[in-house]
């Protein structure tokens, strides 16, 4: 099954958390593992991911702005630093990297949890449908720095920490960053369903399916009818070669949902599986 295909699904059962799924699935390059037995695929020294040049991106936008007035209106609320209206002047030229980038300002000349939540969660939300690599760095070096900024408020709010860890694993340089909050998440409070959701989903992508499923059962265990859990385990049994239990799995999932698009998508993946390559 596609990554595109497990997000289709998982929208239509409303299964998306506000965390994504982070890569194709596919077997791990390297054998070093970290903490709880999950590849690090990080080579040292990697690069960091080149980003969109925000002040650039913001120049060339105000510079096709050929009414005057509104011109001088948005020099003027950008040098009084009024965030909120500058957000407002983007929206109306449906440039949503330059309210990405407000909101970020905007948080940071608020210095309040809720504004830093906000502005995280909108750059993350924007990720998805970001126009290239270097919006989406961007996008997510913003995310990041937001979360950061919430646990700092309240480090002991999980679902903030949730939140970074999901910015970390989106991340192209740190995704093991995000695995370790996870992992402490879960030696403290070892029924934390979301955080067991985004280590069984590194899991599938790491390679580790023994480690994804084992999480993902544990969710089962916990709550017997969740989803997503059945799921990505459909996903981590079909990876090892087991097409039983993944059919298994998706069965289960299909009688959850009462969506006809997704049970028709769930159904499409069992055939697919069925098949004697698939």
């Amino acid at each position: 099954m596609s990554r595109n295909q497990i997000i289709v699904i998982a929208s239509c059962v409303v299964l998306c958390l506000g965390i994504y799924l982070f890569a194709d699935t596919k077997k791990p390059k390297t054998e070093k593992t970290a903490e709880g037995g999950h590849n690090t695929m990080q080579p040292q020294g990697q690069p960091v991911p080149e980003a969109l040049n925000i002040d650039q991106y913001i120049a060339e936008v105000n510079a096709k702005v050929t009414d005057k007035p509104t011109k001088e209106r948005m020099a003027k609320l950008l040098e009084s630093k009024s965030y909120k209206e500058l957000i407002t002047e983007y929206q109306k030229l449906d440039k949503p990297l330059a309210v990405a980038y407000y909101s970020v300002k905007m948080a940071e000349k608020d210095n309040k949890v809720e504004s830093f939540t906000a502005a995280g969660d909108y750059n993350s939300m924007l990720m998805r449908t970001a126009p290239d690599e270097k919006a989406k760095n961007f996008l997510n070096s913003n995310a990041i720095s937001c979360y950061k900024k919430v646990v700092e408020f309240d480090s002991s709010n999980t679902t903030n920490q949730i939140r970074l860890a999901g910015a970390y694993m989106e991340s192209g340089g740190a995704p093991m960053q995000g695995v370790s909050i996870l992992l402490e998440i879960v030696r403290k409070d070892s029924a934390n369903v979301d955080a067991l959701l985004m280590l069984g989903r590194f899991g599938i992508i790491s390679g580790q399916y023994d480690k994804a499923i084992a999480r993902l059962e544990k969710i089962l265990y916990l709550r017997p009818q969740n989803s997503e859990a059945l799921l990505l385990l459909a996903e981590a049994y079909n990876g090892q070669g087991n097409k039983t239990k993944a059919i298994e799995m998706l069965e289960r999932c299909k009688k959850t949902v009462t969506d006809p698009a997704a049970k028709k998508e769930i159904e499409s993946y069992i055939q697919s599986i069925k098949k004697p390559n698939g």
